[in-house]
C-alpha cells in the first residue's frame, strides 16, 4: 500500500467559555486509529498509555472477542486509567506498570502495537522500536501519533503571546530530554527498523476566535515542569490573565490559529524488521 498523506481540521464547538475547552491535541486520534487496520479479535498492546484514552479506544475496535494491553510507567496513571468506563462492547484492558526505556515484561505476541505521544518522550525512540519488535509477528500493525515542533503557531496576524506559549511549551519538554523533532522522524525511524510504511497523515490542531481555549489549562497543568526547567517563571505565565489575554490577541487577528499538528505513521512489522 502506498503511504497516504493528508491534512484535516480539529473543530472545536463549544460556546465561549461555557465550559473548559478539551484538548483538540487528542481528537485526531480516533480519525487516526479507525483507519489503519485494527480489526475486532485483535490483541493490541498501548504503550505509555497514560490516561487510558486510546487504550479504550482501541479497545472499541477489536470487540470483546480482542484483548489490549496498556503500559506505563505511572502508577498514578494507571490509578486513572483503571477507574474509567470501558464499555460494555469492548475488549478487556489489562494494565501492567512498565518503564519503556527498560527491558519489558514477557507479553506474548500482537497484532497491533499502538501509542500517542510517547516515543518522543524516550532517551531512545529507536531502541524502544527495537524492543518492540519482541512482540510483534509478521505483518503486525505499528502505528503511533507523535506531536513535532514546526514552527508554529500561525495565523492572520501577530500571535505573539500564543508564539511565547509555545515556545515555552516545547523547551520544556526538550529541556526534560523530550526529542521535539522526533515526529518528522518517524518515517525514517521505522524504516530503519525494517517496517514497511502504509499510512502517513498529518491533521491541524486548529483554534477558532470566539471558542473556548484548551491552552490555559494546558498552561497550568505544565506550570510545574515549565518553572522546575527554568525555562519560565510563573509571573512570566501570569495564569491568573492568561486565558483573557490569549483571547484578546485571537480576537485582535480573527479568523484561525493553526496552533499544532499531529502525525501519524501506521507500518506493518516485516521478517527483517521482526526480532526473533
Amino acid at each position: 500500500m502506498s503511504p497516504t498523506v493528508s491534512t484535516v481540521t480539529s473543530p472545536v464547538s463549544t460556546p465561549f467559555l461555557t465550559q473548559v475547552a478539551p484538548n483538540p491535541a487528542n481528537g485526531p486520534s480516533a480519525r487516526f486509529f479507525a483507519e489503519i487496520g485494527i480489526a475486532p479479535g485483535m490483541r493490541v498492546l498501548d504503550v505509555g498509555c497514560g490516561n487510558g484514552d486510546l487504550s479504550r479506544f482501541v479497545a472499541q475496535l477489536v470487540g470483546p472477542a480482542g484483548e489490549v494491553i496498556a503500559l506505563d510507567r505511572s502508577a498514578e496513571a494507571m490509578a486513572t486509567s483503571h477507574a474509567a468506563d470501558v464499555g460494555p462492547h469492548s475488549a478487556p484492558i489489562h494494565y501492567r506498570q512498565a518503564d519503556l526505556a527498560d527491558a519489558l515484561p514477557d507479553l506474548g505476541r500482537f497484532d497491533a502495537i499502538v501509542g500517542r505521544r510517547v516515543l518522543m518522550y524516550l532517551p531512545d525512540a529507536t531502541a524502544t522500536l527495537a524492543r518492540l519488535g519482541a512482540f510483534a509477528k509478521p505483518g503486525t500493525i505499528m502505528a503511533f501519533q507523535e506531536h513535532g515542533r514546526a514552527g508554529l503557531p500561525a495565523g492572520l496576524g501577530d500571535l505573539s503571546l500564543h508564539r511565547r506559549l509555545y515556545d515555552w511549551l516545547w523547551d520544556t519538554i526538550r529541556a526534560e530530554g523530550g526529542d521535539t523533532k522526533l515526529a518528522l522522524c518517524l518515517v525514517d525511524l521505522m524504516r530503519a527498523a525494517g517496517h514497511g510504511i502504509e499510512v502517513v497523515r498529518s491533521e491541524g490542531v486548529l483554534l477558532q476566535a470566539g471558542e473556548p481555549s484548551f491552552l490555559p489549562t494546558l498552561a497550568q497543568a505544565m506550570l510545574p515542569r515549565i518553572v522546575e526547567c527554568g525555562v519560565a517563571s510563573a509571573v512570566e505565565l501570569g495564569l491568573d490573565t492568561l486565558a483573557e489575554r490569549l483571547g484578546e490577541e485571537h480576537r485582535a487577528v480573527g479568523g484561525t490559529i493553526v496552533w499544532d499538528l499531529a502525525f501519524l505513521v501506521s507500518a506493518r512489522v516485516t521478517l527483517s524488521g521482526q526480532l526473533s
